[in-house]
């Protein structure tokens, strides 16, 4: 295999958000099964590293921010990710990779797009920064594309996207799926349980992001229709600047705040179900971390969530605000979590990332 030059930037955050988790859990079972020597992880002089990887070689390039001020730590993470990280590939004659979205001017040999949300809801982006943000992120991203060797994605369906709004061929794109196992690392808080005045097993539970592919708004028509069951949200009612709850705050619904990634746990495992009315994801990983503590769930019939979830979830239709029975949608028929949590592993996907580094 020829030497693997990763370009990364904010990975090691204290809160990571799915791309750095993806890529995290990725890279440490990838570490496993490389050969010392053949993967590097360029990491910005400016960043603390704290990996504890045994085959993978950190290194870092480009010059600290101290003392810089705004504008010059705006130039040092410029001059990081299209100067020295270029300098430092070049050397090594190595190929380029790209996890994080960085998209540097030079380009990568393999880059990641995770989903098609700016293509698909441009509407999510309703201020003028966040307007010029969306162009700037699109054109950088078609400039990639065109530049890359290979195009890495989460799923069938975000694939077939990829394909339609870039006019990529299909055999430049690869599918390498996520993972749950990271969930077994977190130790449940129970005590949220109480917090909030719950009865296990007698509250349907989501996680509340309010960017409207999230569509939390379907939780509130649910809440009307069953009003015998809680439902609990995670987020403040207007937890997304710019963004408040759509639909009625109900009395049988409580927004629980910010919630640790302990107390989601807790939450997943003792709710009658976890709801995803999501309208489009490019993966989907939160059913899985609620299927590998034992929860039912509830997720949407669109984009790549029936791809990954099969038939061990009972499915609706995010649109359908009004014929919303959960008990109903409860007795169906459905196939075990088991069949799920046994085809998705963040090993399986290194090993798939591996074989395709192989190729290349």
């Amino acid at each position: 295999m020829k030497n693997v030059v990763i370009v990364e930037q904010g990975l090691n955050t204290k809160e990571p958000s799915g791309i750095q988790r993806n890529t995290k859990e990725i890279l440490y079972c990838l570490d496993k099964i490389v050969e010392p020597g053949k993967v590097d992880l360029l990491v910005p002089a400016y960043e603390d590293t704290d990996y504890s990887f045994d085959n993978i070689k950190v290194q870092k390039v480009g010059i600290c921010l101290n003392g810089l001020g705004k504008i010059g730590e705006r130039i040092a993470k410029y001059a990081y990710k299209n100067f020295y990280s270029r300098s430092y590939i070049k050397k090594n004659d190595a190929i380029s990779m790209d996890f994080l979205l960085q998209f540097p001017i030079f380009g990568c040999d393999i880059i990641t797009i995770y989903d098609c949300i700016p293509e698909m809801f441009p509407e999510i982006y309703n201020t003028r920064k966040k307007r010029r943000n969306r162009k700037k992120l699109l054109r950088h991203q078609r400039m990639a594309i065109k530049k890359s060797k290979l195009i890495l994605t989460d799923s069938q369906d975000a694939k077939e996207d990829i394909m339609k709004f870039y006019g990529v061929d299909d055999r430049k794109i690869e599918v390498i799926p996520c993972g749950w196992q990271h969930f077994n690392r977190v130790k449940e808080d129970e005590r949220i349980i109480d917090n909030l005045k719950l009865t296990k097993g007698e509250y349907f539970f989501s996680l509340g992001n309010r960017l409207r592919h999230k569509n939390i708004k379907w939780v509130s028509y649910a809440a009307k229709k069953n009003p015998k069951y809680k439902f609990v949200i995670s987020g403040s009612e207007n937890s997304n600047t710019s963004f408040e709850f759509e639909g009625d705050k109900l009395p049988n619904m409580i927004f629980a705040g910010y919630l640790s990634d302990a107390e989601v746990k807790a939450l997943m495992r003792h709710c009658k179900a976890f709801l995803q009315p999501s309208l489009y994801e490019g993966f989907g990983i939160p059913p899985m971390e609620a299927m590998s503590v034992g929860a039912d769930c509830i997720v949407s019939d669109r984009a790549s969530l029936p791809e990954v979830y099969k038939k061990s979830v009972w499915y609706i239709n995010p649109e359908d605000y009004e014929n919303i029975d959960l008990d109903e949608i409860m007795s169906r028929q459905k196939e075990s979590n088991e069949f799920i949590l046994n085809e998705y592993s963040w090993e399986k996907s290194a090993r798939k990332l591996k074989e395709i580094l192989e190729r290349m």
